[in-house]
């Protein structure tokens, strides 16, 4: 019986989360978080807000905040910039193309107890999957290809895993239930 409650919860969350916000207008703010512990272990935080300029297509700006350690060198790395989501589809479960290009500073601590600052870019190409857990709420996953260039260094790139939530809020359906609740 608890399954069969269950069920009909998931059921009902996931019609209501058909209504997704992604209309022109909206404001979408999150951010994303990858970890990476192959040859090296990199850890990043970007927190985004974005406005839809048109229906299902968004623009904004993005920060970066990463850490980079391999072997004894250790980077962090700061950096923001504008991205661009296009959504296709109206169901809970809805794709997305992205891109985005991040103007970066990193603070290379190396060996002896050097340190040196570079400026550089970071460039991404891909696609994710926002998952509906309500209208308002999204968890997404990110993958694609990142390209990184500093000053002085040759580029480096591969591809770039990312998970992440974001909330889409409506001004426009905030005043009509406002109006409604009068």
């Amino acid at each position: 019986m608890k399954k069969i409650i269950l069920g009909i919860l998931v059921v009902s969350l996931c019609t209501v989360a058909a209504n997704a916000q992604t209309m022109k207008g909206d404001w979408m703010v999150g951010g994303s978080f990858a970890l990476n512990t192959t040859s090296n272990t990199t850890v990043s935080l970007n927190p985004a807000v974005g406005y839809f300029i048109l229906d299902n297509l968004a623009i904004g700006g993005t920060l970066n905040f990463g850490y980079v350690k391999t072997g004894d060198i250790k980077s962090t790395i700061i950096g923001a910039g504008p991205f661009a989501r296009y959504y296709f589809g109206k169901g809970n479960l809805r794709p997305f193309a992205l891109t985005e290009f991040l103007f970066n500073s990193s603070k290379v601590d190396g060996i002896a107890e050097t340190s040196s600052t570079n400026n550089g870019h970071d460039f991404l190409l891909g696609g994710g999957l926002a998952a509906f857990v309500n209208e308002h709420v999204a968890i997404e996953t990110i993958a694609g290809y990142t390209n990184t260039k500093y000053s002085g260094e040759s580029s480096d790139g591969g591809l770039a895993i990312r998970i992440g939530f974001q909330i889409y809020l409506s001004p426009q359906k905030m005043v009509e239930t406002y109006k409604q609740g009068r």
